[in-house]
């Protein structure tokens, strides 16, 4: 009888979590000491079969290479092929390495800085999932036009030959995946001499080679109409903005926890390299089947002391930052404040500001303190560092590190009371509020993509409103309560919502 082919699912991702979850730093302080606990705790977890053992046995295995290499307490092999000394276990980073330069000549995208970039990547592979190429357009069959973004156009493809997966180390080549379904987001204008999309292609190589936490990147191809170049993406099941559309009411507070757990840690790598996103909000966050959340669309990232031309504004209005209203320039704690506002939205489910116009009324109104309004049945820990990351003043918003560690406590503390069989799920309250069709509101989130400087004279941002304060301002612009009941949330969630297939990859 064939063995059935495991996958990730919710019970393996629940077992990883807890597992990891339960590492002390404090005790096991190497990779191999980590690497050994975990091991232990998935061979003897009598919940798991020997299949179910073996596939998280395969993954732990992979990870920990990854985390090998470049770690200078890790004890090196002796590769007998290269004859240099190599850090990950099953296979030879060095060998790859050589592979690929060996190959360096045989191929080439006819831009110089291009050729130079990938060639660069290349020699610093970790794994031979993790390759960054150039890929003839000739490799895409099924190419179809999928959405727009703000700076490009997005198409599903199916790509031949497929990624980079395993090293055959007795042939000394990396072997293919075969057929894969991918995304192609063209950089429109790349064909110029504007600079700004090469820096999207730089990012998207180069912030995180293990693409661990930022959506995963396998290259770059052309289009030979165009001539503009595009870059070839892993098409994940969904963005985060659909996923609480489908799939709110089933979530745990573990679940949801764990989302702003992830984003934060995406947040860490981008910040810790000097660079801002500047376009956080629950599009550009995606996730695939081994529920793992992951940062995407680095169009307007850059390093932080490298403005946007103009200083413009850009983005989607309710995740903006009351400074960058004002006319500051985006900083890491922007990104923060954007977090917050994601955090407030992952926790009930709603769209923020969403019976509000987005416009210089709302865009004034966040300037003086204006936020989303707060839920009862939020978790104090949770609403206090909500809002401190939307506080008016960037200086008292925490770092990502601080999130992220604050998150894990809460996450931690969920699986203390899961061990003494407590029940962890959401019960959801139920409001009364009227409710706008999804679909007006995309177009108003589309209409708000540049907020142009007008707003720059505005006041100084200020703290949050207090109770009064945040009442008037619904009753000046003759709104209704910005919570949404449970029969408005199948209105709008329901047949006549929009469907996943326009959100993953816009600007």
């Amino acid at each position: 009888m064939p063995t059935q082919k495991i996958e990730w699912n919710e019970k393996l991702s629940m077992v990883w979590d807890k597992t990891v979850y339960s590492l002390d730093f404090n005790i096991h302080k190497t990779i191999f000491e980590q690497g050994e606990f975990l091991k232990n705790r998935f061979q003897n977890d009598s919940s798991l079969t020997e299949n179910e053992k073996k596939f998280l046995l395969n993954q732990l295995q992979f990870e920990c290479n990854i985390l090998r290499i470049g770690n200078n307490s890790i004890e090196k092999k002796l590769c007998n092929n290269c004859q240099n000394w190599h850090q990950a276990i099953k296979y030879c980073e060095y060998c790859i390495r050589k592979y690929f330069e060996n190959n360096f000549e045989n191929w080439t995208s006819g831009n110089d800085e291009i050729d130079k970039l990938i060639q660069e990547c290349q020699q610093k592979i970790v794994a031979p999932q993790h390759v960054i190429e150039w890929i003839s357009y000739d490799q895409f069959e099924n190419i179809e036009y999928f959405t727009e973004g703000g700076s490009s156009t997005i198409y599903t493809a199916i790509w031949k030959d497929g990624y980079y997966y395993k090293w055959n180390s007795k042939k000394q080549i990396l072997e293919r995946f075969g057929k894969r379904e991918v995304i192609l987001k063209r950089l429109n204008n790349s064909n110029s001499n504007n600079v700004h999309w090469f820096r999207e292609v730089t990012l998207s190589f180069t912030i995180d080679n293990t693409f661990r936490t930022l959506a995963k990147c396998f290259g770059l191809t052309k289009d030979p109409i165009t001539n503009d170049y595009m870059l070839v993406l892993l098409r994940y099941n969904n963005d985060l903005r659909c996923f609480l559309i489908n799939d709110y009411r089933t979530l745990t507070w573990l679940q949801k926890y764990r989302i702003v757990y992830d984003i934060s840690h995406s947040l860490i790598l981008i910040h810790y390299q000097n660079v801002v996103h500047r376009d956080l909000h629950s599009g550009n966050i995606l996730h695939n089947a081994n529920f793992t959340w992951y940062v995407s669309d680095l169009g307007l990232s850059g390093p932080v002391d490298k403005p946007l031309n103009n200083n413009s504004i850009y983005g989607n209005l309710p995740y903006i930052a009351p400074e960058v209203l004002c006319g500051q320039i985006y900083t890491t704690k922007s990104d923060i404040y954007s977090l917050g506002i994601l955090m407030w939205e992952i926790v009930t489910g709603e769209i923020p500001f969403r019976e509000h116009e987005y416009d210089k009324d709302l865009a004034l109104a966040i300037v003086n303190g204006y936020r989303p309004k707060l839920h009862e049945e939020i978790p104090n820990e949770y609403a206090d560092l909500m809002k401190q990351c939307w506080d008016a003043n960037p200086d008292n918003r925490p770092d990502a590190n601080i999130i992220h560690e604050r998150i894990e406590l809460l996450i931690k503390s969920l699986y203390n009371e899961m061990d003494k069989k407590q029940e962890l799920t959401i019960k959801p309250k139920k409001f009364k509020s009227k409710i706008k069709n999804f679909l007006k509101l995309k177009s108003k989130i589309k209409n708000f993509l540049k907020l142009k400087s007008t707003i720059k004279n505005f006041l100084k941002p200020r703290s949050t409103k207090s109770k009064e304060e945040q009442n008037l301002f619904d009753s000046q612009l003759q709104l209704n309560d910005l919570i949404i009941s449970d029969v408005d949330k199948d209105e709008e969630y329901g047949n006549a919502g929009p469907s996943n297939s326009g959100s993953q990859y816009q600007d």
